[in-house]
């Protein structure tokens, strides 16, 4: 599918254009654009490029002469130049990639066509595929100097392009490629760069709420841009705010609030987080005071998103705005309305059947939908693993067989150690379980974990990721609207998850394993609980697994989630992925293991939830007080910590 074919492009000796090329190639243009395929102005209802994609394919398909259906070809595949706008080194990648083949990227298109873009670029109609194909030659160039020039023509045409009344969301890349490019161009950009980020001010403050200026807006703060400008654009989000509609309206004073910080004013920062707050529990009293029963999962929900933005408000600053116990009164609130643990989606279940079953159903589930109702599917392949199911296997199990139970097991690492000894039945308990039984619950945990990462999840997220580019900026919208995650994680968990999605499974656990850490760490310290030890005035962290061994947790995440977090990240029977990774365990056989898949598919679950809960106004919601709380001070001489980081 990659590449076009050059049959009948031809350039002259030693690659030099001639004025027949140039002619006969810009002649090809000018009948492309009579057939109407360059509209002067995109359709409120059309994204420019992926449209402009779709036109050139038919026109390419409709014939006309072989130059025009040549050039119509090439145009079209740079069109469909997927971009990766936080990737300097690797910006585009296919659009698809199927076991046929993939669409283009850069690298796939040859010289003579390159020849063929330098001849047509400054002459196309449409600015973004302008400034798209003049990336393209800036990143194909040989020369600093070419590549300079190349860029600097881009800078020119992304200047040119329009973003008013626009549907510029997909299209927005372009301008985030540009300010990238303006950035990382030093000297010879700043003047377009600053010309660039002057019509970007200028639309985000003055554009209405159809024209996407918080987006815009947005994308300043990404690339650290308009600082000067920052009181006025905190102002501007503020005012937008007041004539939005409800959830709009908090993702505007979230914005003023990040560029009131910029401008050094923490006065009204904690002012539009606090806004944030109120209109949360105004949201969630409403319901609360309605006749239908079923709301009180919903305004425990928005309590905790409340919780989560209160909490970014320093104690301090709650203390000056009169509301420093209001932490106390959202949490009773939450316990109140009783939302005690996540909501849980539909469960795939079906009757037993062999991998190659599995996997055909699997990717026909995550197939052929939108972007967000694949990733609902993605998820939804299973839910978490029942304690009670799990249990009274295992105990049917051994009652078949009970002379497994009488002795004790040494376990050993992959590389020959010793790293537990477990008793038999009737010895010391493990997380309040016979020792025998949970060895036998962690033995099937780890084979039913398995066959679902090599039946079910890597054939659903191959299928997943070949149809749908999500882009690291997805994920973080993921997080932002997921009350179970830190506010202070959201970009890092956003990071780990987008790697796990690019394929690189072992980064995404690695990171996202400390993470899950400090998300039981936080709920504890939330629900009341000491979480640290001070000995002799020095203050320690609790490790998680001796964490996890309270009773405690099972009643603030509920009995599965507590049983998968200590079945996959606790203790040498098992996965022990906490473990291992804090002290280097892991090796290069654990690229693509079936536990750091499913450790990122596992977490991917926990955010998603909450997420998708709150776009369709679900009717359950997770539980958990999601962000920092001010932690009381550890208690002289308490035990309990476990060794080790």
């Amino acid at each position: 599918m990659s590449g076009v074919s050059s049959s009948l492009l031809s350039v002259t000796d030693a690659g030099e254009v001639s004025n027949g090329f140039s002619d006969r190639w810009l002649a090809a243009l000018r009948d492309l654009e009579a057939s109407k395929v360059f509209r002067a102005s995109p359709t409120q209802d059309e994204d420019r490029l992926p449209s402009l994609w779709l036109r050139l394919r038919a026109a390419r398909d409709n014939g006309g002469s072989a130059d025009v259906v040549e050039l119509a070809s090439l145009l079209s595949q740079v069109a469909s130049f997927s971009p990766r706008a936080d990737d300097w080194s690797a910006p585009y990648e296919p659009m698809l990639t199927m076991v046929e083949g993939r669409t283009a990227i850069p690298s796939d298109l040859t010289d003579v066509q390159i020849e063929v873009l330098v001849v047509v670029s400054d002459a196309l109609p449409d600015h973004l595929l302008r400034a798209r194909v003049y990336d393209v030659l800036a990143i194909r160039s040989l020369t600093g100097a070419d590549r300079a020039r190349w860029y600097q023509a881009e800078m020119g045409a992304v200047i040119e392009a329009t973003l008013g009344g626009e549907r510029w969301m997909r299209d927005r890349d372009m301008w985030d490629r540009a300010l990238l490019v303006g950035r990382r161009g030093g000297k010879p950009m700043a003047a377009s760069l600053q010309k660039l980020t002057q019509i970007l001010i200028d639309h985000a403050l003055t554009a209405d709420l159809a024209e996407f200026p918080g987006p815009v807006a947005d994308l300043l703060d990404k690339h650290g841009l308009a600082r000067d400008r920052a009181g006025a654009l905190a102002a501007r989000m503020r005012n937008l705010a007041s004539s939005a509609e409800l959830e709009p309206a908090r993702s505007y004073r979230e914005r003023a609030a990040r560029w009131h910080g910029v401008a050094g004013n923490s006065d009204e920062v904690s002012v539009d987080r606090l806004a944030v707050v109120n209109s949360l529990i105004a949201e969630a009293e409403g319901l609360s005071l309605g006749p239908d029963s079923d709301s009180h999962p919903r305004s425990a929900y928005l309590y905790e998103r409340a919780m989560k933005a209160l909490r970014m408000i320093p104690r301090k600053q709650r203390e000056k705005l009169g509301v420093s116990a209001l932490t106390t009164e959202l949490g009773r609130r939450i316990r109140a309305a009783g939302a005690a643990t996540l909501g849980t989606m539909g469960v795939l279940e079906s009757e037993s059947v062999d991998l190659s079953e599995a996997r055909d159903h699997s990717v026909a589930a995550v197939s052929g939908k939108p972007a967000l109702e694949a990733l609902r599917a993605f998820v939804d392949l299973s839910s978490f693993s029942s304690l009670q199911d799990e249990r009274d296997r295992a105990e049917k199990i051994l009652a078949e067989h009970p002379l497994q139970t009488l002795f004790s097991n040494v376990h050993f690492a992959s590389d020959g150690r010793v790293v537990h000894r477990s008793g038999g039945q009737g010895g010391e308990p493990i997380y309040g379980e016979d020792p025998a039984t949970w060895r036998q619950m962690i033995q099937a945990y780890e084979i039913k974990v398995s066959l679902m990462v090599q039946g079910m999840l890597a054939p659903a997220w191959m299928a997943l990721s070949n149809e749908h580019r999500l882009m690291l900026g997805d994920f973080v919208a993921i997080m932002r609207g997921s009350s179970i995650i830190p506010s202070d994680r959201e970009l890092l968990i956003a990071q780990a998850l987008y790697y796990g999605y690019d394929g690189d499974f072992l980064t995404s656990a690695q990171l996202l394993a400390p993470q899950i850490e400090n998300m039981v760490r936080l709920h504890l310290r939330n629900a009341g609980q000491q979480t640290s030890t001070i000995d002799r005035g020095v203050e320690q962290e609790i490790g998680l697994t001796a964490l996890m061994g309270r009773e405690s947790v099972s009643e603030i995440f509920g009995e599965d989630i507590a049983f998968e977090i200590r079945a996959l990240f606790c203790g040498p029977i098992g996965p022990n992925l906490r473990n291992n990774f804090a002290h280097g365990l892991v090796s290069d056989d654990s690229v693509r293991s079936v536990h750091a898949i499913y450790c990122w598919w596992f977490v991917l679950r926990l955010a998603f939830v909450p997420f998708w809960n709150r776009l369709h106004d679900a009717r359950t919601a997770d539980s958990h007080e999601p962000a920092e709380r001010d932690r009381p001070s550890a208690r002289e001489g308490e035990t309990g910590s476990e060794p080790g980081p």
